[in-house]
């Protein structure tokens, strides 16, 4: 059976810059909502992302083994996730004993809830209202996902193979879909109502190595790719949280354009699009793209008392703390649990893929 191109060639840099847009995205939508009120889509790029890289993981080891480690799966997830976590707990704890002591107990309410990554769920229950880790929403929604999906997709391999592995993804994105659009309250931060960026993300591991998207011409690609993009720039440029959330179908739809452009760069990968995505800069920022996530709110606090919680100057002074705070963590907290990752991965002769730290099968927060 023909494996995808991400599973062939490996490490795809162009992914590393797709990451790097989506978590520029979301620091300003933090930090200056006013010039990208739309730009809380990065989150979404992310959970796509996640759910191809992570499937085409467990894809590529079942081709191999026939089977599926999860002791290996959820070690790798371990080491690569909780170091950087536990120093933003801690790190966020101390900032707002320090500097924002009225907003401290729902600081470490959050902090709790991140640790056991519930912290989506404490949101969508209204306790928590002004701490500074907020943001850890996203991350309780990835790890709930990383908890369930190999279990799910390895008992849909022995049912009924690849086929109805894609089958039955499809059918819960569906799924999804007509549950959030019945008005579930606050789906935003839901992982039943937001689960379907990531299952498209899914999808499309399951239906790359079928050769599914190389039977498309390389012309219907192309114009997909470049609608996908202008879509995404457009809802980047006027599109709220709230508006979205009201329509429904819009999590969806973002959760598909991004999928083409994953498509576009790591399965039938277009030129123009992976050049653009190349750019060292980028590469750089999306190989540090989990740390600059972590840390932002973080600095942001920090800099807000001179500076101001919105604006040119509180952005600009956010994202270069974070890219340094993100160098820091990225060298000194998580390069030496890439390497015990790595180990990992290749434990079992059977199921050997020798990949460096920072590898392509990295996940959004991976």
């Amino acid at each position: 059976m023909v494996l995808g191109v991400t599973q062939r060639r490996g490490y795809v840099p162009a992914l590393d810059g797709l990451r790097a847009l989506a978590v520029l995205a979301v620091v300003m939508s933090h930090c200056w909502p006013q010039a990208l009120p739309g730009g809380w889509i990065g989150v979404d790029v992310f959970f796509v992302l996640s759910g191809y890289l992570i499937t085409s993981i467990l894809v590529a080891e079942h081709e191999r083994t026939g089977r599926i480690s999860f002791r290996i799966f959820y070690t790798r997830r371990a080491l690569r996730l909780l170091p950087a976590l536990a120093v933003t707990l801690v790190l966020g704890v101390l900032i707002a004993y320090l500097l924002y002591p009225a907003s401290a107990g729902d600081t470490v309410r959050e902090a709790f809830a991140a640790a056991f990554y519930v912290a989506n769920w404490l949101v969508t229950s209204g306790q928590v209202h002004s701490g500074l880790l907020v943001h850890t929403w996203t991350l309780s929604i990835e790890e709930q996902f990383y908890w369930t999906w190999p279990i799910v997709l390895y008992l849909l391999f022995a049912c009924g193979g690849r086929r109805a592995a894609l089958a039955a993804t499809v059918a819960l994105v569906g799924l999804v879909l007509v549950h959030r659009i019945t008005g579930v309250p606050g789906a935003y931060f839901r992982t039943d109502t937001r689960a379907d960026s990531l299952l498209i993300g899914c999808g499309i591991a399951l239906a790359a190595p079928m050769g599914v998207f190389h039977r498309l011409p390389m012309t219907v690609v192309r114009g997909a790719a470049v609608a996908a993009a202008a879509s995404l720039l457009a809802m980047l440029a006027v599109v709220q949280q709230a508006s979205l959330l009201m329509t429904g179908f819009g999590y969806t739809l973002i959760g598909i354009a991004s999928a083409t452009i994953v498509v576009a760069v790591a399965v039938r990968p277009l030129g123009f699009v992976v050049r653009a995505l190349e750019l060292r800069p980028l590469t750089w920022i999306g190989r540090r793209s989990y740390g600059v996530y972590l840390y932002h709110p973080l600095c942001l606090a920090l800099l807000a008392p001179r500076l101001g919680i919105e604006g040119p100057p509180a952005f600009l002074g956010t994202l270069a703390l974070s890219l340094g705070a993100a160098a820091a963590s990225f060298r000194y907290v998580e390069a030496p649990f890439l390497r015990l990752k790595d180990r990992a991965m290749v434990q079992r002769r059977s199921a050997t893929v020798a990949v460096k730290p920072g590898s392509q099968f990295r996940s959004l927060f991976s």
